[in-house]
């Protein structure tokens, strides 16, 4: 029997975004730390463009330091985190449209631990192929940043049912195409 990879959860004390509201960077750094990974692959996700996720990213901690006050802690923060990237990414695509995707773009971030490798990134852009881009952000949202599929659905204002069909779907159709690769 094969032995299934564990899932990464990111875990982020809300207690961070108090210590940052009192001027603790070592909190920011920390909250950095634990974040930087999936918010990139999210954003990455969203922008197919290193360059482009790279400067969201850098916006999103910005207004996180800036709004680190709105956090409720009723929420997940991770989720409130992917939100602010989202809206930004949003806000940005609505002033440049994108022109085509680049995948060599895509790095160790999303599990691929040597994108130089030219059999890494064909794999990856044949999965990526394989996926819509809103299959594809679900399965990111829910592998990569952790969060639940409530979570993801309350982010992406669609029902649960459909937020867990299309992450089941597209886990399934890169199980059909992919197999044993995953």
């Amino acid at each position: 029997m094969q032995e299934e990879a564990p899932k990464r959860k990111v875990h982020i004390d809300p207690q961070l975004f108090e210590r940052i509201m009192q001027g603790e960077q070592a909190a920011f750094q920390e909250l950095y730390d634990v974040t930087y990974k999936p918010l990139y692959a999210f954003l990455l996700s969203y922008t197919m463009n290193r360059e482009d996720a790279q400067d969201l990213l850098q916006d999103t901690y910005v207004q996180v330091y800036k709004n680190c006050h709105l956090y409720r802690e009723q929420g997940n923060p991770m989720a409130w985190m992917m939100k602010i990237a989202k809206n930004l990414f949003l806000m940005k695509r609505r002033k440049v449209q994108v022109t085509e995707v680049n995948f060599e773009d895509m790095e160790n971030s999303l599990g691929f631990e040597d994108m130089s490798d030219v059999e890494n990134r064909i794999v990856l852009e044949r999965m990526f192929g394989h996926l819509s881009a809103e299959d594809r952000n679900l399965i990111i949202m829910h592998d990569i940043g952790g969060l639940k599929h409530r979570e993801i659905a309350k982010l992406l204002e669609m029902p649960l049912g459909t937020v867990m069909a299309r992450y089941h779907r597209g886990i399934r159709k890169l199980q059909k195409e992919f197999g044993e690769k995953l």
